[in-house]
């Protein structure tokens, strides 16, 4: 009976192989591996965000940063799934590259990223960059560098058929040969969708601050919410003030 529990717990072969794979023991018969192989699979599906709460079939774990999360069921379809992964990873490099640009220039007291933009507003404005001129800085003159420059980077994305390279061309874009030890690689992989998905989740933060307190930076909004953190805080603005003490 006790040797029943063991197996049915998928502890048999495991823990007390000695016992129970010796040619003398009565219970050697009674080893039902399948039964193992299904508890171990039953596991393996269960998702890593959330404990107790079943992987999707779709998504196996076998990309960087799958952790069975997709309670909207977007990845159903396997063009879509391959083509949210490649989205979401172009978004969190364009994060990671906007968070900083956020922080550094207003932590070097060159204004915040709200009035970094104001000069488009104003008719024949100039643009800056760290309180430099920016050559043909004009708004109009700026809008068509940029399609351009995107339009031919998205056009050359475009013409990659193999998905990883889309993701990680390697090549020019890896000068620093991070690529070249696989299990290395795929280590970075995980933290490049780590960072990146943080670096989202700051960029909204920065937007619903800026939208509750306009012309402020996140850095500006810091120091005031310390210095005062019980009524310098999210509660002031969605909850009226005869309510606050």
């Amino acid at each position: 009976m006790a040797s029943n529990t063991l197996m049915s717990c998928g502890i048999a072969t495991t823990a007390f192989p000695s016992v129970l794979s010796s040619s003398k023991s009565k219970f050697f018969t009674a080893v039902s591996l399948p039964a193992a192989a299904n508890a171990t699979s039953k596991y393996a599906m269960s998702a890593d965000w959330m404990p107790g709460e079943p992987r999707p079939p779709y998504l196996d774990g076998s990309a960087p940063g799958d952790f069975g999360f997709d309670p909207l069921r977007l990845g159903e379809v396997p063009e879509n799934l391959e083509r949210y992964k490649e989205s979401e990873l172009i978004h969190c490099r364009w994060a990671m590259l906007a968070v900083p640009g956020i922080l550094v220039p207003e932590a070097l007291g060159l204004g915040n990223w709200v009035q970094a933009q104001e000069w488009a507003a104003v008719p024949g404005g100039q643009a800056t960059y760290l309180g430099t001129p920016v050559p043909w800085g004009t708004l109009p003159t700026i809008l068509v560098i940029e399609f351009l420059s995107i339009a031919f980077v998205e056009h050359q994305r475009s013409m990659e058929k193999d998905p990883e390279k889309k993701k990680y061309p390697a090549g020019a874009f890896d000068p620093l040969g991070f690529s070249k030890d696989p299990q290395k690689f795929e280590e970075y992989k995980v933290k490049e969708i780590k960072n990146g998905r943080l670096a989202l989740l700051a960029f909204v933060g920065f937007c619903v601050q800026q939208s509750a307190y306009p012309g402020t930076g996140p850095l500006e909004n810091l120091a005031t919410h310390l210095a005062d953190p019980w009524h310098n805080n999210i509660g002031d603005v969605i909850i009226p003030r005869g309510i606050m003490p």
